[in-house]
């Protein structure tokens, strides 16, 4: 499974700014790994590189034993990669359902001219995305939402139709940018059972970065430390907790 997904020696310029240093990583299928690090380490700018927001300066993506480094945003979901944004983009003004049923278009397999025309192909195709949608925010638990703007909701309900948004996309990676920003400590325990969840139904891989430290030790099986752009640590959430590079850099000095 050693083939998966890689990031061999990524590195990002901009300018004389090193923003991220020869950063690697290997997830296996069904991982579920956290990378964490003071704000501004570089952990946005690796999803970024990652799913076509950034072109690296250097190194290598790897999906599935192919080379995707620097392919556009579209061809990188097409390849079965989504993720959330650390600032939600949501289209505010559609319904919680329309921001959904928008995330099925690169699978839709009628032609415009069969919407125009209203053709039965096109209104089967649009039902079997509507009832897709809803089943998502079923999952998600906004079911009972998706006739509001998205606009509108909470800001925990927010995040969990991001969520709901990248899984209508069909995803073997999954990358969630700060998914519990903004949560109370209620709706961060029942987003770590959810992920859980969601792992598991759809057989997902996880790469998350997150600053709340309970809700990444509690979930990641596995977990990788930025600083200033460099990997300081790696290893299991009790391994992470113990370093004391980690400490000293994120967690805090020791009282």
């Amino acid at each position: 499974m050693g083939d998966f997904f890689q990031l061999n020696d990524l590195v990002m310029q901009f300018g004389g700014l090193t923003a991220v240093k020869d950063f690697s990583i290997e997830l296996q299928a069904g991982e579920l790994v956290g990378l964490i690090g003071p704000n501004g380490a570089g952990k946005t700018t690796v999803f970024n590189m990652i799913t076509g927001f950034l072109t690296p300066t250097s190194g290598q993506v790897r999906w599935q034993g192919e080379e995707i480094t620097g392919f556009p945003v579209h061809k990188v979901t097409a390849q079965g990669i989504a993720r959330t944004f650390q600032n939600i983009r949501l289209f505010t003004d559609l319904t919680v359902l329309e921001n959904v049923m928008i995330s099925f278009h690169q699978r839709i397999r009628t032609f415009f001219w069969e919407a125009m025309l209203g053709f039965p192909t096109y209104r089967r195709e649009e039902k079997r995305i509507r009832e897709s949608a809803m089943a998502f925010l079923q999952e998600l638990g906004l079911a009972h939402l998706a006739k509001e703007k998205a606009g509108g909701l909470a800001y925990g309900q927010q995040r969990r139709l991001e969520i709901a948004r990248a899984l209508a996309t069909r995803p073997k990676l999954l990358l969630l940018d700060e998914p519990a920003a903004g949560m109370n400590p209620q709706e961060t325990n029942e987003l770590a059972v959810l992920v859980r969840e969601l792992r598991d139904k759809y057989a997902l891989t996880i790469f998350l970065i997150e600053h709340d430290m309970k809700f990444v030790m509690g979930l990641c099986e596995r977990i990788k430390v930025l600083d200033y752009g460099i990997t300081i640590a790696e290893g299991t959430p009790a391994e992470i907790q113990s370093n004391q590079a980690v400490i000293k850099a994120y967690l805090g000095e020791p009282k």
